[in-house]
């Protein structure tokens, strides 16, 4: 008979090492803190060190193993000496949660090579050498392992009135670029998958959520009225680097408040 205990238990991560690239944003935070309270080891990783250790040392203060490990996600040359630190800080790697991604707004007759190739950097090409990097360190370790990617609904959908085509081909491929991964990684017990969210109200959309006309017209084609918070994007992650998820590989889960069912 499953108990209570058990199902609690599904969603435990104690004794797991989770990196988390770009961990230290609104939706960053939120999965670090999220996956320290469920007992991970957390390393909290991204471009700004200062940052970097301050959660850490938010993190140490409340009673998780933190550690900070700063690098360049635009630099493949960065990424892999990063996760072999971070690593072999705490002796292994269980889960990577890639929260690394930016947008540079420009319509098509504008767009330049210059901000393309800084959208496909840092939100498709990094997230493939940060899961190469992991998946180094998770197969010899013979135990399985789990990639969370963050994705966007413009992993599907595209976003009238806005210059988003970057954005869009980025987020597009890094929902099909996580289902080879998931396929190339399954023999080895390695989850792939990508959680998709709408807006989150964050730092870096807070100026566009402002604007009232964008806000209503935004929250208009949601059925749920309202854009997301950090923290529901986190109870995402969270179920999908769980045990709750073993059998869930080379998926997006759109964490949209239904606007992907009806657009």
């Amino acid at each position: 008979m499953i108990t209570g205990n058990d199902i609690a238990q599904l969603f435990r991560l104690d004794g797991k090492v989770a990196l988390v690239p770009g961990g230290y944003g609104g939706i960053g935070e939120a999965v670090c803190s999220g996956l320290a309270a469920a007992g991970a080891s957390v390393i909290v990783a991204g471009h700004n060190a200062a940052r970097c250790e301050a959660l850490a040392e938010t993190l140490r203060s409340e009673g998780a193993g933190a550690v900070a490990a700063p690098f360049d996600a635009h630099s493949v040359a960065s990424i892999q000496p990063m996760v072999d630190q971070a690593a072999g800080h705490f002796g292994r790697l269980d889960i990577l949660v890639n929260c690394v991604g930016l947008n540079r707004e420009e319509k098509l007759l504008d767009i330049t090579e210059e901000n393309f190739d800084t959208v496909y950097s840092a939100n498709l090409k990094s997230a493939l050498f940060l899961s190469q990097a992991a998946a180094r360190h998770m197969i010899p370790q013979g135990t399985g392992g789990k990639h969370v990617h963050l994705g966007s609904v413009r992993t599907l959908l595209g976003l009238r009135g806005r210059g988003y085509a970057a954005y869009c081909a980025a987020k597009g491929g890094l929902g099909t670029m996580a289902k080879q991964l998931a396929a190339e990684l399954a023999p080895h017990n390695i989850n792939v998958n990508v959680v998709a969210p709408t807006f989150v109200r964050t730092e870096q959309v807070a100026a566009m959520l402002a604007d009232p006309v964008f806000y209503e017209s935004l929250t208009a084609r949601i059925p749920l009225g309202r854009v997301a918070e950090p923290e529901e994007v986190m109870h995402a992650i969270l179920f999908f680097v769980s045990r709750a998820s073993d059998f869930i590989t080379g998926q997006v889960l759109y964490l949209d408040g239904g606007i992907t069912a009806t657009q």
